[in-house]
């Protein structure tokens, strides 16, 4: 008698994925890499900002223990052994290097571009001890890659403000007349500039430090300053990221700041420096009241006061 039972064949077993499951897979392996790269860039953003700005605090925090160790004189936010000295009121300078950064001679290459040597002879280095808290993680010429200056690299992103640790802006005489005009039914005396130690900051909190700069000379000569009357940039910030230009306080906090007119790096690339701004000037006003407040008039721009 034949046997119906149905015997139990053994079906091979599956080795890999349907053309149908492999579609599905890398659809979702590509919707989570276009969810991620956005995320990525922006914290690889914050993380350079982050840098930055540290370093920027560094720097305030050398000077201002520079100054406790020299009777309370900050460095000058000179560029060469211009900076003054001050001491009874008389200049001791006599080619110290008491400006921060000592851009000059041998410390040059073409008289264009600073050496490394440029800063680590200027007065706070000893205070830093590091070349590359001088760079901003997002100077595009990536200077200090090999830790070699040449003509096509900077060694330094950063200035201080031309009206820190001097007797006149910058200490320079060119500039009296425009910080001591009329602003606003107010004349300035030229005095009330001295900002040579700790004790003559009327604002700490609120007094810029230092920037981030960017310079058509590739290195920036002296001390950051803008004109406080007219929208007139002498000199610009760095606009390599124009939503994230960072600055440090006097005391020793720092800022970040998104320019309101997209516009303004190029006018700055293609003018140049005395670029005067029209309009509102709205980014222009941020940083006039930051160059000394308390001083300047109407210098409480934004802070309530």
């Amino acid at each position: 008698m034949r046997n119906n039972t149905q015997r139990n064949v053994a079906r091979p077993a599956r080795t890999g994925f349907t053309v149908t499951e492999l579609v599905v897979v890398v659809a979702i392996i590509g919707l989570i890499v276009a969810l991620l790269v956005p995320t990525i860039g922006k914290v690889r953003s914050k993380s350079r900002t982050l840098k930055c700005l540290t370093n920027q605090r560094t720097i305030t925090m050398a000077n201002y223990t520079y100054a406790t160790s020299n009777q309370s004189r900050f460095a000058s936010s000179c560029t060469n052994s211009g900076g003054t000295l001050y001491v009874n009121g008389a200049d001791i300078s006599n080619g110290t290097a008491h400006c921060w950064v000592k851009a000059e001679g041998s410390n040059l290459v073409a008289n264009q571009f600073e050496k490394p040597s440029a800063l680590e002879q200027g007065s706070l280095y000893s205070y830093i001890g590091d070349v590359k808290t001088y760079i901003s993680p997002d100077e595009p010429t990536n200077p200090l890659a090999s830790n070699v200056s040449n003509t096509g690299t900077r060694v330094r992103s950063y200035s201080f403000n031309a009206l820190l640790g001097c007797t006149r802006p910058e200490d320079n005489i060119s500039y009296d007349g425009d910080f001591q005009s009329e602003m606003y039914g107010v004349r300035p005396q030229l005095s009330q500039y001295n900002s040579t130690t700790i004790g003559t900051i009327k604002s700490p909190q609120r007094m810029m430090a230092t920037v981030v700069e960017d310079d058509s000379v590739y290195y920036n000569l002296n001390g950051w300053i803008i004109k406080p009357q007219l929208a007139q940039w002498v000199d610009w910030p760095a606009a390599w990221r124009p939503d994230a230009i960072t600055m440090s306080y006097v005391d020793g906090s720092t800022d970040s700041y998104a320019l309101s007119n997209p516009d303004l790096p190029t006018a700055w690339d293609s003018v140049g420096h005395n670029y005067v701004e029209p309009g509102i000037a709205v980014d222009w006003k941020f940083f006039r009241d930051r160059l000394n407040p308390g001083v300047i008039p109407n210098s409480t721009y934004l802070f309530g006061n």
